[in-house]
């Protein structure tokens, strides 16, 4: 039986990196929009030979439509803790867009609820499905650089004049942390689990900017340092991870290509997803007995955001774990409270989270 999916917004978000991959899943079926601009939603849709879906004008109509199994929720973030609430109250399993919400008592109190419904909730975090995260992951995890020690993941763009959207006007959530934030940490937590401490930066550089454009975290993990950034002046090529290890180092430039294919108009089910994009540059450097250091180029790890819809699928059918575990989550909105208060205060925070859900 297919999971009739009630997607809640269909700008960027929606439109980009969720709409695709749930008309990619064979046991998905896009049921219904929540749009302002129904005759868009439409038109795009036709092009995608995904007409029957349903387009309403309220979140609320979704909630409540008996034939709807899954809300995906892509709205403002300032809406995102009611929504959510609202889906689960209402029996839907909930996917909701990163960041998830901006409180510990808003994202524990919705992981409650829906362990209370029997009901899978779990935040977007596509990132743990790059091809570099994952290439990253699996140099740990084999040992052939030896011990993991420094690691650098940034996240850096061009974009020294503000924009006039709504991420860039002050409110719940806004900024440039609260948008790449959520991605950079939650791959440190999900690379080396939780850190002894954070020490934080948080300003806003831009001429004219009325929220933060730039971030620099440093996790201290015993002998091992991770610092997490990003730049809104970055011109020449981004160094998405450098990874120093006791017997080399792995170095990523470049961003993950799904993103930008798909911008391009590139679909999923394609059979070149996502070759509308640059690729990666990606390089091991190895060190010799005779302490020469070996360069090697590699060819970049393939990601697939349809693997994170795919392990969705599974988690409401088929009761596996979802792809973010809910005390995944929870960490992961505590770290980004406790990057904030370390970036207020100028000191370095203990990490002292404990879950209660």
């Amino acid at each position: 039986m297919a999971i009739r999916v009630g997607l809640i917004g269909f700008g960027l978000s929606g439109r980009i990196f969720h709409a695709p991959f749930v008309l990619n899943d064979a046991e998905m079926e896009l049921a219904y929009v929540c749009s302002s601009k129904p005759d868009e939603v439409k038109a795009t849709l036709f092009d995608w030979s995904a007409p029957d879906a349903v387009v309403l004008p309220s979140a609320e109509a979704v909630f409540q439509a008996d034939d709807v199994d899954l809300v995906v929720i892509t709205t403002p973030n300032k809406l995102h803790f009611d929504q959510a609430k609202q889906a689960l109250e209402h029996g839907k399993h909930v996917l909701l867009e990163k960041p998830s919400v901006t409180s510990v008592e808003e994202i524990e109190a919705l992981c409650i609820l829906a362990k209370q419904k029997g009901l899978v909730f779990c935040v977007y975090q596509n990132r743990r499905f790059d091809g570099d995260f994952q290439r990253l992951q699996a140099l740990i995890a084999g040992g052939e650089l030896g011990e993991l020690k420094q690691l650098e993941s940034r996240f850096d763009r061009f974009r020294p004049a503000p924009q006039v959207r709504w991420r860039e006007e002050p409110g719940v959530g806004a900024g440039i942390f609260w948008d790449l934030g959520p991605h950079l940490l939650d791959q440190a937590l999900c690379l080396l689990g939780t850190p002894d401490w954070i020490q934080a930066s948080i300003d806003i550089l831009r001429e004219g900017g009325k929220t933060a454009d730039t971030f620099e975290m440093e996790l201290g993990y015993g002998d091992k340092r991770v610092r997490l950034g990003h730049s809104s002046f970055e011109a020449g090529d981004m160094r998405r991870f450098n990874a120093r290890f006791t017997k080399g180092s792995w170095q990523c430039l470049g961003l993950d290509p799904q993103e930008d294919a798909l911008r391009a108009g590139q679909m999923p089910w394609e059979s070149e997803f996502p070759s509308k994009a640059s690729e990666q540059s990606n390089q091991r450097f190895v060190a010799q007995a005779s302490n020469q250091i070996e360069k090697v180029e590699e060819d970049p790890t393939q990601g697939s955001y349809a693997a994170f819809y795919g392990q969705l699928r599974d988690a409401i059918l088929y009761k596996k774990e979802a792809p973010v575990p809910m005390k995944d989550a929870c960490e992961l909105v505590y770290g980004l409270c406790l990057a904030e208060a370390s970036a207020k205060s100028g000191q370095r925070l203990s990490w002292n989270y404990v879950a209660s859900i």
